[in-house]
């Protein structure tokens, strides 16, 4: 990330063009969410996870815009996209995210891949499941979606009326801790305030949908080969990420599970190197309508 705090600018711009400079970035709107795209090749679809923005892929963006035309939607009712009602049924939601697929999102008629993490993941399911003849190929990143017994909330802590500046960085910095990055080093300034501007925006608590049992069923619909990315530091799966590998594996027959060492939730953030290289050699083989090419 190119951008630096200043005391004079203490949150930057949370733009593409800002934060990566050096890319050709297009946005539009398609059904209400807004887009960013860049890159050439088959197109990937990165849905990020909850009270989030396309800031989740930050780390991830640039690397795979090398060997993809990445499309980086907000989700609806998060970032920039538009508000929803407070929706506790996967269908109604989903079909947001269905219109603005049908609506230009993705090339229309066209094959393409898409990559979800967390909430998003839940989404990238569905959606999965919903287009099988043009998805051709699904990555899930620390997705949401179990049932209850098997994941847990960490205790994050609100931030009260009136706080400092310096005591709103120093609670989102703690919850990041708590839920999204296992090491505290790799939480800089930059970091925080990508996290303070993405719960600025949040308006859909994807909780009421990522908290249940929505990703199993959407999987055993799925047809395309999946590749699951977990973090072993991830406090969410109970016991453990072995556990949760386990359950999607019994949930559909063309799954490669990978868990990532020293990462916690946001585990494309946290090991971009190692994630890049996995989500690159998976959808390399699923481009330009390959459903059925190389399987790790």
């Amino acid at each position: 990330m190119n951008a630096q705090l200043t005391t004079a600018h203490p949150l930057p711009l949370i733009e593409p063009q800002a934060l990566l400079p050096d890319m050709d970035w297009q946005t539009w709107r398609s059904a209400g969410v807004i887009a960013r795209a860049a890159g050439r090749g088959p197109t990937l679809l990165l849905l990020h996870g909850g009270t989030g923005s396309w800031t989740h892929w930050i780390r991830n963006m640039e690397a795979l815009a090398q060997h993809f035309r990445i499309v980086v939607p907000d989700l609806p009712g998060m970032g920039e996209s538009l508000d929803v009602l407070r929706v506790t049924d996967l269908d109604d939601y989903g079909q947001y995210l269905m219109a603005a697929a049908e609506g230009g999102l993705v090339p229309p008629g066209e094959s393409f891949m898409i990559a979800g993490f967390s909430f998003g993941g839940v989404m990238a399911a569905w959606l999965s499941a919903r287009l099988p003849e043009r998805v051709t190929g699904l990555c899930l990143l620390g997705p949401g979606g179990f049932p209850p017994g098997t994941w847990i909330h960490p205790q994050l802590k609100a931030v009260p009326p009136g706080a400092s500046e310096s005591q709103t960085d120093a609670i989102h910095r703690r919850n990041l801790e708590l839920m999204m990055v296992g090491d505290p080093r790799r939480i800089d300034a930059l970091t925080v305030a990508i996290q303070r501007h993405n719960h600025s925006l949040v308006r859909f608590k994807s909780r009421f949908l990522g908290n249940r049992d929505t990703l199993g069923p959407s999987l055993r619909a799925t047809r395309c080969p999946v590749l699951c990315i977990l973090g072993d530091r991830d406090p969410l799966p109970q016991p453990d990420a072995a556990a949760r590998a386990a359950y999607l594996e019994s949930n559909t027959q063309r799954l490669a599970c990978r868990i990532v060492p020293d990462a916690s939730h946001w585990v494309a953030y946290e090991q971009p190197d190692t994630v890049n290289r996995l989500m690159i050699e998976f959808f390399t083989a699923r481009g330009a309508g390959n459903a059925e090419g190389l399987f790790l």
